[in-house]
């Protein structure tokens, strides 16, 4: 019998418990719950549904639920996965046999290894489009937490029955690239990533700083000009400088020392930064070369494509060494600049079929009212170039002709919520055939102590930069005299790739141990903390399992007698391996592994109680043979789901720290 089987029977014996009092029930409706720790039992069902249904019974027991818990615990108690089942007030309580409990677990774990928790083909195929980079500049802080939720859920998936294809679009066309290229003709002709010693994208980034510092001498040279003076006044009485006059005046509304919210921008502050794309497309110099240098490379015109290729080689190139860093893989790339054609293409055929329209400037745009919002959104600019949605369109059909997914999830910042319901409706339009099937996993942004990353101002917090920096912290505490001697043994290669594993494990636990949708605050010094919830503490302790394992000369036995693991705190540990395939199941549909993140924290905790409660637990110091033998048994099998929990998190584990 497996975990999954064990469970599964338990549902349908407390089923067939409640059918046999009267109550017409299956076992998907069985609620079984954890059972606090100062109260009996391991898991508990609630009475309270069973009102009125157990026909069986007495009329005067029907709607007690507490009287209806006292029968229902005798059937239970009957059952051989129990020690003992109470009525406890409206609950039954029920306590696992903790002798077949031990050999069920750890038998399954230890005969399966990697494989524990694997689930049944689930006949059908998930693609999962993650990171997305734009080619102007190297990956950041954010780029980071979408990469590593991006490549743990498509583990998670993948280990939970799921045909999973990861696949990324690189963004490697548009207005940002041609501001980089822009920027490298006045300034860098005759720089290459080795002639100045930097990754190519690090390179490039330089240029996207440069030209935004440019563009912002610019714009505020033409906002103290007569001409901006008098678009300002204008503003004012437009509805957006209404608006955030409103703003202002209900802010200075409120009582001193009450006032609820962050101040308001000043009226001009407010003008600046709602003017400031209009002035880019309408007005600005550099704005107008961006365009024309985007135009001239849809034109296919050679100067700018030489060019274009080989700013976005260096590029990728260093991308692809930031993706093996963090043992990060695709199955496919896809390129914007291969997929916006076609994107055209689908829009041209929406436009003739009446799902798009064209507005008066000749751009064509896509009436929000068919998805019961209002508004257009544009699909196609008015001088025929593409916009982001052109493309996604485009590559989400071309896709589905490449690997007829099932369902297509797309990992991006939930700044682009409302463009992927827009897209989501577009798609089910054009092709009736896939409505349904896709979905926008969501998350926040990534701030610092210091305030939100803006790579275009160049105070991005670089991927590259972030684990370099982490690693040194990290050597930084191995190479203190205090804890020289544990590392004795290492040589200085050997220091260099632990530090970098373990600074890996804190980023990317540290990224993933909160819920996706929620924002977020990265903090380096907190991820590194050994005695937190981060990944070196999670790392520690499978560390502690092999040492352990090590120092026993361990060799597994399958006559080990697991039935001698009977004390509380070995039956919590064992409940927690049990509950791995539910954790699984429950991250993989929630499309959330801070669920895994947060059980392997827990896993750990019940660890070291057992590791460090040396006169309660010994194991190494064990005098009983059998006990040893059976502890030992639960420590490897704890090292297992660790070391299969952080790979599932795309985290790399040690053997030794």
């Amino acid at each position: 019998m497996s975990v999954q089987t064990f469970q599964q029977d338990i549902l349908e014996s407390v089923a067939s418990a409640c059918r046999q009092l009267g109550a017409e029930i299956q076992s998907d409706q069985i609620n079984l719950a954890p059972v606090p720790e100062t109260a009996f039992g391991d898991i508990a069902m609630a009475c309270f549904p069973l009102r009125g249904k157990v026909n069986a019974l007495p009329e005067n027991v029907r709607s007690n639920p507490a009287a209806i818990a006292q029968e229902l615990a005798k059937i239970l108690n009957e059952l051989p996965f129990f020690d003992e089942v109470r009525a406890q007030g409206p609950y039954v309580n029920m306590s696992y046999d903790t002798s077949r409990l031990s050999r069920l677990v750890l038998s399954e774990i230890l005969s399966n290894d990697e494989h524990f928790g694997d689930q049944d083909d689930k006949k059908s195929r998930i693609m999962i489009e993650f990171s997305g980079p734009n080619t102007n500049k190297p990956q950041h802080l954010g780029h980071l937490r979408n990469n590593v939720i991006g490549e743990s859920m498509s583990r998670i998936l993948k280990k939970v029955g799921y045909d999973v294809v990861k696949v990324n679009i690189i963004n490697d066309r548009g207005i940002h690239i041609c501001k980089s290229m822009l920027s490298y003709i006045r300034d860098g002709a005759d720089k290459t990533p080795e002639s100045v010693g930097k990754k190519g994208d690090h390179l490039i980034g330089d240029y996207y700083v440069m030209f935004e510092k440019d563009f912002q001498a610019e714009y505020g040279a033409w906002l103290q000009s007569d001409e901006g003076k008098a678009t300002f006044e204008s503003w004012k009485s437009s509805p957006e400088g209404t608006k955030a006059q409103k703003a202002i005046d209900a802010y200075a509304a409120q009582p001193e020392g009450k006032k609820k919210g962050k101040a308001p921008a000043d009226l001009f502050a407010a003008f600046k930064s709602d003017y400031k794309d209009r002035y880019f497309n309408e007005k600005s110099e550099l704005g107008r070369k961006a365009s024309q240098m985007l135009i001239q490379w849809e034109q296919g015109d050679e100067k700018t494509r030489e060019l274009w290729k080989k700013l976005n080689t260096w590029v990728i190139d260093g991308f692809m060494d930031t993706y093996k860093t963090l043992g990060i893989t695709f199955d496919k790339l896809y390129y914007e600049s291969q997929t916006y054609k076609l994107g055209k293409d689908l829009v041209a055929q929406g436009l003739e079929s009446g799902i798009f329209h064209k507005l008066s400037d000749g751009a064509v745009a896509f009436d929000l009212a068919q998805m019961g919002l209002t508004g257009d959104k544009i699909v196609l600019r008015s001088n025929g170039t593409s916009v982001y949605i052109t493309q996604d369109i485009g590559c989400a059909i071309e896709r589905y002709k490449d690997y007829h997914y099932d369902r297509m999830i797309y990992v991006v910042a939930d700044e682009q919520n409302h463009h992927f319901k827009v897209l989501f409706s577009i798609l089910g339009l054009l092709k009736p055939e896939l409505k349904g099937q896709f979905e926008h996993l969501s998350y926040g942004m990534v701030t610092l102590p210091n305030g939100r990353m803006k790579s275009r101002e160049g105070t991005v917090v670089d991927t590259d930069d972030l684990i370099e920096e982490m690693a040194g912290l990290v050597k930084g505490v191995m190479d203190d005299k205090t804890n020289r001697e544990h590392y004795a043994d290492a040589d200085e290669a050997e220091l260099q790739r632990r530090s970098k594993v373990i600074a890996l494990a804190a980023i990317k636990y540290f990224l993933l141990d909160v819920t996706p949708g929620s924002w977020m605050e990265f903090n380096p010094e907190k991820s590194l903390d050994l005695q937190g919830r981060t990944g070196a503490y999670c790392l520690m302790n499978y560390a502690r399992t092999r040492s352990i394992l090590r120092k026993a000369g361990y060799i597994r036995d399958k006559n080990a007698d697991l039935s001698k693991l009977n004390s509380m705190q070995e039956k919590k540990l064992l409940m927690n391996l049990m509950k791995f395939h539910t954790t699984l199941n429950w991250a993989a549909e929630s499309r959330d592994p801070s669920k895994l993140a947060e059980y392997l924290f827990n896993l750990c905790k019940s660890f070291a109680f057992i590791f460090t409660d040396k006169a309660g637990h010994p194991i190494l110091t064990c005098e009983d043979p059998a006990v040893k033998a059976a502890r030992l048994a639960l420590v490897d099998a704890i090292g297992v789901v660790l070391k299969m929990g952080l790979n599932l998190l795309g985290i790399e584990t040690l053997e030794e720290m």
